[in-house]
């Protein structure tokens, strides 16, 4: 007999985020990050951060993400469950205990001055969407945190949704905080590295999957964290869906075979060869012609690399 307290039929659940992230659907599903981990890294990782495949699973509380978790509660939600602690850093023994405490309720323990931090933050975020040109709408008339159950290839999956819409054939919003930089020509590297691409592709899959919406338009809302809390709106372009597509259909196919088999191998049990990547390859070349043409200058390259390689003499330079 089906569990009850679990999802078995394809649709939109307003659950916690918790739950979510416990996965509650009847079969082990697939969400976009572990699709990421059986891509970039093995099914083995896939099984190990899955909570129900993974006896020993221990969902970890990464300080790292704590103010992107409180700013997301605040400016999607409009819940502010932070623990505000009066501390200039967490070394002492009671800030510790209040923050340990804090996790513990399911809550976000914060600093003084990082609190504040985020509050700024979203106050920033909402005056610069609603000045921008193409995503005044971000996160108006809509909800957040909505969960997404569907079928795919003989697959279940899931997504978690940052904001559904009321209008559901305007585009679906993700938002995103860096420590770093939210301009687009910096934040691509992030975007591809941290596997947000995939994530584009398999948040627009739920969307068609559970709302039959055909061609659905996903964006990332990067907001910086640091003042002055730029943000820029970045969408993938369908080349770059294109490919994506292609890792999640490998993902599911993976899924699908190590589900069924309850075989979750690791990397090839073989040794592996690897190449230089072109940008290695490319600066020793151009490092072999600079040295070809001080050698044609009559300095011997033996020499050459000696000085190159010499300490700065910076007694010398004073």
């Amino acid at each position: 007999m089906p569990d009850p307290t679990r999802i078995h039929a394809p649709g939109l659940y307003d659950i916690p985020a918790d739950r979510y992230h416990e996965d509650p659907v009847g079969v082990p599903s697939l969400s976009s990050s572990l699709a990421k981990l059986l891509i970039e890294r093995s099914p083995r990782h896939g099984w190990t951060e899955h909570p129900r495949l993974n006896p020993a699973f221990e969902r970890q509380d990464a300080a790292k993400f704590d103010i992107g978790r409180a700013a997301h509660r605040l400016l999607l939600e409009g819940i502010d469950d932070a623990v505000v602690i009066d501390a200039n850093d967490w070394r002492t023994k009671a800030a510790q205990e209040q923050r340990d405490a804090a996790y513990a309720a399911g809550r976000t323990p914060l600093l003084r001055d990082q609190y504040e931090r985020v509050v700024v933050m979203v106050q920033q975020v909402r005056a610069q969407l609603i000045g921008h040109r193409d995503a005044a709408d971000a996160f108006t008339a809509g909800r957040g945190e909505q969960t997404l159950v569907w079928q795919e290839a003989g697959v279940w999956c899931r997504c978690l949704l940052d904001w559904l819409p009321d209008d559901r054939t305007r585009p679906y919003d993700d938002l995103k905080t860096t420590a770093a930089a939210a301009h687009p020509d910096l934040w691509q590297r992030t975007a591809f590295n941290l596997g947000f691409d995939l994530q584009a592709s398999f948040y627009r899959r739920g969307i068609r999957a559970v709302l039959g919406i055909d061609q659905p338009r996903f964006r990332f809302v990067v907001a910086e964290t640091a003042p002055p809390h730029a943000l820029c709106v970045i969408e993938m372009t369908p080349a770059t869906l294109d490919l994506a597509d292609r890792k999640v259909d490998a993902a599911l196919d993976l899924w699908r075979w190590c589900l069924e088999r309850d075989d979750w191998p690791g990397y090839p049990a073989m040794t592996c060869l690897i190449e230089p990547p072109p940008w290695h390859e490319a600066r020793w070349l151009e490092r072999e012609a600079r040295e070809q043409d001080v050698a044609g200058g009559g300095v011997g390259v033996a020499e050459h690399l000696l000085h190159w390689q010499a300490p700065h003499d910076w007694k010398g330079a004073l």
